[in-house]
């Protein structure tokens, strides 16, 4: 249902067409404009707003590009089926990260802890194209050539499923089945994006 209003006496109709005329001001049709727009607006910008209350674990995503590791922090991972463990992943079309995936069709989700904050920095703010990730932090290799960190709460290997690689806009989605994965330490609860705002 649209909204038109009456740019004499700013009266507000709703429906499919403007009216005859204003019943307020007994102007024309023709003096009604199409608020739609604007309300629309409006309603985009609240709905953004809403999104950042929607909890997310914050995560390390590793991969690799040939004998190169690298890593970056994301929040945009859940888990979708049981049986078989089933994860997907967002990940940014430009970061490097992506590019491992695309080309190895493997990657792994590292759990922080909420005493990780320092591995959220190493992780974040700049890209494995020009950076070291791994160089000097203690890490694992799963048996397929995927490192994973020793330092968190836990990992999951995961396999990219066939036909499963999702364009969406700007990011790619990979939708990917858990072939492995340990859990590293239960004496400290996981970091979750609002916890590492709020205490970075």
């Amino acid at each position: 249902m649209s909204k038109w209003r009456c740019v004499v006496c700013n009266y507000v109709f709703e429906g499919e067409a403007p009216p005859d005329g204003c019943p307020v001001c007994d102007q024309p049709k023709e003096k009604f404009v199409k608020e739609e727009a604007k309300d629309r607006a409006k309603d985009v910008a609240a709905m953004k707003k809403a999104t950042r209350k929607v909890e997310y674990g914050l995560h390390v995503i590793a991969s690799k590009d040939g004998d190169k590791l690298n890593g970056q922090v994301a929040n945009a991972v859940m888990q979708v089926t049981t049986n078989p463990t089933t994860f997907a992943l967002a990940v940014l079309k430009e970061n490097y990260t992506a590019d491992c995936i695309l080309d190895c069709g493997r990657f792994t989700v590292n759990l922080l802890g909420q005493d990780n904050h320092k591995l959220v920095r190493r992780f974040g703010y700049r890209s494995g194209r020009e950076f070291e990730k791994f160089k000097g932090i203690e890490h694992g290799i799963t048996d397929t050539g995927m490192p994973y960190l020793t330092g968190g709460v836990g990992w999951f290997e995961c396999e990219v499923k066939d036909g499963y690689t999702i364009d969406c806009d700007s990011h790619w989605l990979f939708v990917a089945d858990v072939v492995d994965g340990d859990g590293l330490r239960d004496d400290v609860k996981p970091m979750t994006y609002a916890y590492f705002r709020a205490t970075k």
